[in-house]
């Protein structure tokens, strides 16, 4: 195999795993009539709490005016609340209200039953696999890549 096929063959590889699992997300969000981005500001609010609209905008690595239109819709949704800072009243930080909580653990459910046949896999194939990962991060990183994407 040449060289330039092998490296064609891995990232066509990646894309259409990728493409499964965003094709599953799409249909459980959808499911549960929400959006992929409202169930991810679900599960970074429950993991972590107390968030700011800036910190969760840099978590999510979109673009604050989507971050914050979205949260917008979790407020009217009543799965996510804004409070005033203990700490800093000039600052609104953002929580999951208890229905939130319960449509998170209702997505998390669903969305492990979805995937469980990837329970299939031997224990021993998945440390492969993610060997392999490791191995192709470790081929194609780029001296500095740790500074700059975060």
């Amino acid at each position: 195999m040449d060289s330039d096929k092998k490296i064609r063959d891995i990232i066509f590889s990646f894309r259409e795993v990728n493409r499964f699992f965003y094709k599953q997300m799409w249909q459980h969000a959808n499911e549960l009539g929400v959006t992929i981005v409202q169930l991810q500001i679900l599960k970074i609010l429950s993991e972590e709490p107390d968030l700011s609209l800036l910190s969760l905008t840099k978590k999510m690595s979109a673009g604050k005016s989507t971050v914050s239109s979205t949260v917008d819709r979790l407020v009217k949704a009543d799965y996510v609340k804004r409070e005033r800072s203990t700490e800093d009243r000039r600052v609104i930080i953002l929580n999951l209200t208890p229905l939130g909580e319960e449509k998170r653990k209702e997505a998390h459910a669903m969305f492990m039953q979805r995937l469980a046949k990837l329970n299939e896999i031997s224990e021993d194939d998945v440390k492969k696999l993610i060997e392999y990962h490791q191995l192709i991060k470790e081929k194609i990183k780029i001296t500095g890549d740790d500074e700059r994407v975060r």
